[in-house]
């Protein structure tokens, strides 16, 4: 039977995706403090608790949600931020077309939640629809050969907004390696990935990782 790793509510996406919308995020992108009183300080500014530092800082919001605020470390700036809305993840490769079918089953309701919050997205799709967009950063999951090979993301839509500073949305359906192809049990995951701009010149925020 395969374990939820992460359930939130669509719901509950949909109110964290209002409360994101509201940040400055000139500042979010600047990166928290690296002294932890002034960290607690720039947290509490947008109403998050800081809780601990692996590859970014990781918040608990008024929502009672968690983000990752993406980062190399301490004091420098942030990249993205992350929100994970549901994972679970299979015991065996005879469970890895359930998690499939749960992944797209629970896809629906969590894309229908930020279409409400942030209208229709310019880019909607699967991992094998013509066009599908490169996304931000350096990860080898943004690769084309990995999405064809592992079906990853499995699902993708994404929101871009002319406001100064404002990221670029992506909501994501992620399938772990191994759960396309059959060569192992894996997870599967639908996330909110906030990506930070880009700059011109390569230097800008959205490289730095």
């Amino acid at each position: 039977m395969p374990s939820l790793i992460a359930n939130r509510r669509p719901q509950e996406l949909g109110a964290e995706l209002w409360s994101l919308t509201g940040l400055n995020w000139e500042v979010v992108w600047a990166g928290p403090p690296a002294e932890e009183a002034a960290r607690r300080e720039w947290c509490a500014a947008f109403g998050w608790q800081p809780l601990w530092f692996e590859s970014g800082q990781y918040v608990r919001t008024r929502q009672g949600g968690k983000l990752r605020l993406g980062s190399t470390a301490y004091g420098r700036p942030v990249t993205r931020v992350d929100y994970t809305s549901w994972a679970v993840r299979s015991t065996s490769v005879e469970e890895n077309a359930q998690v499939t079918e749960a992944l797209l089953e629970r896809w629906a309701s969590c894309l229908a939640a930020a279409t409400t919050v942030l209208g229709p997205p310019v880019w909607s799709g699967a991992w094998d629809t013509e066009g599908f967009p490169r996304l931000p950063g350096h990860g080898f999951d943004g690769s084309e050969a990995w999405r064809r090979e592992h079906q990853d993301p499995h699902r993708l839509a994404v929101w871009s907004f002319r406001t100064p500073g404002a990221p670029l949305f992506a909501l994501r359906a992620n399938l772990g390696a191994g759960v396309a192809t059959g060569q192992g049990p894996g997870e599967a995951r639908i996330s909110l990935v906030c990506h930070g701009p880009e700059a011109p010149d390569g230097q800008g925020p959205g490289w730095l990782l």
